[in-house]
């Protein structure tokens, strides 16, 4: 906030001060003049300059020269209070006139008379002689050139007597006669504030002129923005708008003045540059035009423009005011977006477009005549604020970038050590891979071997010489085969489960049918192998499984309880409720697992001995296959077991 008031300060001190060096006239109060005739005799114009004002002669419709004055009074006199237009004696704007002043002053006395805009068409005697002249003053439209322009000249009287007879035309332009007021002053006083005014309005047009310039560049090679754009436009639209406004700067490079062209180009200008202020705010606020919207800004814009192509110079003036509707539409379009009360540089750039809505039309009407170039003020207030905006903009981007930069080498440094935990992760992918390889090569040659030793002994009739041997050596190439089978199975199972294509139908399956198919499928299997087996349940227990993938975990389980349980023990299945899950158990009193084993045992290829690997044809594959499905169905699984005393495995899953 003491940012923005600091700105906020340094923006109104520099328009308030422009307004009094350059806006604010420079004229002292003096005489003024009665019944035509102005006395100067004793005042002080050692430091003061004075306004021809007051009561002049007006001669309405008629044009006369100091010949016809000096031959009597003419006819059709009456008088005018100056400065201001005849419109105000109820003439009509479009005609001619004459007027006259004598102005008494101190004999052989030199002094700068400042000649302002007439409308539209002049030309100035000083006592009697060709003194001025600004277009070609006519009785017709025809005859009438228009020209506007302002001059110094000086003026001097041996008898101490000045007489100014003024002729005027105006048939294209608002505004008549002498509608700014003639100065009056000594040679080094007019010149100095003259030359004040001009060189402060000069600076502000050039610092008007290279902000809009350098936005330009930064538009064209830096910041491709459209807000760049139509801001560099507004400066340039509003330097050479200025420049042609009155008592204007532009005048000292066209000595003929502004014509009746040069003045169409200056409403145009005008036209364009408020067209550009409203673009500037639809795009700094990021209003919403609908497709209705659009088109009445197109057509308050496109009319006046049109109008001042073809109609009257005072009509297309009069029009040109519906530009001002859309600044009123895009002011309130501006607060409904509810952005200016969080951003206080927003709320100024607000409070400078309502200024520049009411300033001016109020300085183009009513203060038009008492200040020298109108316009300066709430156009260097509107842009100054503006430039505020865009400045702001830009140094958040750039803030945003020295954020990003000093948390570069942060990023830089977690991305370094996440690429490193990558790779880390990788070589060890690769090595499981390898590993992995490795078991399945030796997991598939070792029943491949003891399967081609017996099936070559079945072919040997030396040595499987009775039925009995042949019968024993297809008995074991058999277990061998099965055992093969399951090894590929597990590897195919694993593969899809690691792959994620592994898909499971989990549903409400009975215990009391599944315990019934388990004996059905493992009562005669374990019977055969010399052990007693035995399956129970609750028969009103339902668990939630996939009845399908259920079969793999069990044929994993009683399997490896088959390897290691010797003949003459016993395996156990079980299901019954505990809590709300239901708990299926797998127990053997077989040889037992030993305690430094139990947390390893579900790892995948984990063996408790390459020996007995070997000898029994595990794969190490099983448990890690049971483990993985049971947790996929929502289950958990565990283990108890002790050496020489048997092992039991715990599965729970949803029950009710």
């Amino acid at each position: 906030m003491k940012r923005f008031l600091a700105i906020f300060l340094l923006i109104f001190s520099l328009c308030l001060a422009l307004f009094f060096t350059s806006s604010k006239s420079f004229v002292s109060r003096g005489p003024a003049a009665g019944e035509g005739v102005l006395d100067y005799r004793e005042t002080d114009f050692t430091s003061s300059v004075y306004a021809l004002s007051g009561q002049w002669e007006f001669y309405y419709g008629r044009l006369y020269t100091p010949e016809d004055f000096r031959q009597g009074i003419p006819e059709g006199m009456e008088y005018i209070d100056l400065p201001g237009p005849w419109t105000r004696k109820g003439y009509p704007g479009l005609g001619y006139a004459t007027y006259r002043l004598k102005i008494l002053t101190e004999p052989g006395q030199p002094y700068l008379l400042y000649i302002p805009e007439i409308m539209s068409s002049s030309v100035i005697w000083l006592n009697g002689e060709d003194f001025y002249r600004a277009g070609r003053v006519g009785t017709s439209d025809e005859e009438t050139v228009t020209g506007v322009r302002n001059e110094l000249l000086t003026a001097v009287s041996a008898d101490g007597v000045l007489e100014l007879v003024v002729q005027s035309a105006n048939y294209r332009m608002n505004g008549s006669g002498i509608f700014y007021p003639l100065l009056i002053g000594r040679d080094t006083v007019l010149i100095h504030h003259l030359f004040w005014q001009r060189t402060v309005l000069a600076a502000a047009l050039g610092g008007i002129l290279l902000i809009g310039v350098y936005h330009l560049f930064l538009y064209f090679f830096r910041r491709r923005e459209l807000l760049y754009l139509t801001f560099s436009l507004i400066c340039l639209t509003a330097v050479m708008r200025l420049g042609m406004e009155s008592n204007a700067l532009v005048q000292y490079f066209l000595p003929g003045g502004i014509g009746f062209v040069l003045s169409r180009v200056f409403l145009l200008l005008f036209t364009t540059h408020s067209m550009f202020i409203c673009l500037f705010m639809i795009q700094a606020l990021s209003i919403r035009l609908g497709r209705r919207l659009r088109l009445f800004y197109v057509f308050c814009f496109a009319v006046p423009m049109a109008g001042i192509c073809i109609l009257p110079y005072a009509t297309a003036v009069a029009g040109m005011f519906l530009v001002m509707i859309p600044f009123g539409v895009s002011i309130v379009l501006a607060v409904r977006t509810k952005k200016i009360g969080r951003d206080p540089y927003r709320l100024l750039y607000l409070c400078s477009m309502v200024t520049f809505v009411f300033y001016g039309p109020l300085s183009k009407t009513v203060l038009e005549g008492d200040l020298f170039v109108p316009g300066i003020v709430p156009n260097m207030f509107l842009i100054l604020s503006q430039c505020v905006m865009l400045s702001r903009s830009y140094a958040q981007a750039h803030e945003e970038v020295e954020r990003v930069n000093a948390n570069l080498e942060g990023l830089v440094e977690q991305r370094t050590a996440q690429l490193n935990s990558a790779n880390e992760q990788l070589a060890a992918s690769q090595a499981a891979l390898r590993e992995m390889i490795s078991n399945i090569s030796h997991d598939l040659k070792t029943p491949l071997t003891v399967l081609n030793n017996y099936l070559e002994l079945l072919g040997d009739e030396t040595i499987a010489s009775s039925e009995q041997e042949r019968t024993e050596y297809l008995g074991i190439a058999y277990n061998k085969n099965l055992d093969l089978q399951r090894l590929i199975h597990n590897l195919f199972e694993v593969t899809r489960m690691e792959g994620g294509t592994t898909v499971y139908h989990l549903e409400w399956v009975s215990a009391y049918s599944l315990m019934a198919e388990a004996g059905r499928k493992y009562g005669d299997l374990v019977c055969d192998k010399g052990l007693s087996f035995h399956a129970e349940s609750d028969d009103t227990l339902e668990l939630r499984i996939d009845k399908n993938k259920i079969w793999s975990v069990l044929d994993n389980l009683i399997y490896n309880a088959l390897r290691y349980t010797p003949e003459g023990q016993s395996i156990s299945l079980s299901l019954f409720r505990n809590g709300d899950r239901a708990e299926l158990t797998v127990a053997d009193t077989g040889e037992g697992i030993g305690a430094e084993h139990l947390p390893h045992i579900f790892e995948r290829f984990y063996k408790v001995s390459a020996e007995r690997g070997e000898k029994d044809g595990s794969s190490g594959l099983g448990l890690y296959i049971v483990k993985t499905t049971v947790e996929a169905m929502d289950g958990a699984v565990s283990v108890v077991s002790e050496t020489g005393k048997g092992t039991t495995f715990t599965l729970t899953f949803p029950a009710r």
